[in-house]
């Protein structure tokens, strides 16, 4: 079976998930609040960390150059998000960076969060990847919408536009990268069951993400 029958067969189906996700609603409907902003930027920060950790030890895990580059890849990708956000949109929205570190997760924060910490710990190469790809795919999509929609709401600041817009593009890197990881997970020994495992989860858990931050206040 080719690597990309694993992307097909996780069946992301954008536009679907575009009409669930209940933040890009409230903003076309132009009802976002400066809570709403303030509780995406929370649930990103929160995120980012488990993210920062998972993909580290997946990098530490494999280390060989097609799935360490790959995870090493998606490392710094996040860490550029973190850096935006602490110099960025945190200050924009008036949020003290020490404060959001000791604020609680959400229940939706926290389940997105126990599947990539899961993943980076139990998950072979390609599972791992495809998860990775999902996840990318799904959020990039998400912002390239949400950014044009912003972009025309009068309350929204600028800075989080330009946070939301920066992530308007699917790095190659990772779109097409996941193939190679998929076929050296295969080549070691992972079993082509458990590729998709966690990667068809990634959808449902960024739909609860974004209706937790639509909900906020």
């Amino acid at each position: 079976m080719p690597s990309t029958e694993f992307i097909e067969k996780v069946g992301v189906n954008i536009p679907e998930h575009l009409s669930a996700n209940e933040f890009l609603s409230l903003a076309r409907e132009g009802m976002i609040e400066e809570e709403h902003l303030r509780s995406f930027a929370l649930a990103e920060f929160q995120s980012q960390e488990a993210e920062f950790t998972a993909y580290g030890l997946l990098t530490s895990r494999f280390p060989h150059e097609v799935p360490g580059g790959f995870f090493s890849f998606v490392t710094r990708e996040l860490m550029r998000a973190r850096q935006r956000m602490v110099s960025e949109l945190a200050p924009a929205l008036g949020m003290p960076v020490d404060r959001m570190r000791r604020e609680p997760r959400s229940e939706a924060v926290r389940r997105f969060t126990e599947l990539i910490s899961w993943v980076a710990l139990h998950a072979g190469a390609g599972e791992a990847a495809l998860l990775a790809r999902t996840d990318f795919t799904l959020w990039c999509n998400s912002c390239a919408v949400l950014a044009d929609v912003l972009a025309e709401a009068e309350q929204v600041p600028q800075a989080v536009v330009a946070y939301v817009d920066a992530y308007r593009d699917n790095p190659p890197e990772v779109a097409d990268g996941v193939l190679e990881v998929i076929q050296y997970g295969r080549e070691h020994h992972e079993p082509d069951a458990w590729i998709t495992r966690s990667a068809v989860r990634m959808e449902p858990a960024l739909r609860d993400w974004w209706r937790a931050v639509a909900t906020a206040g």
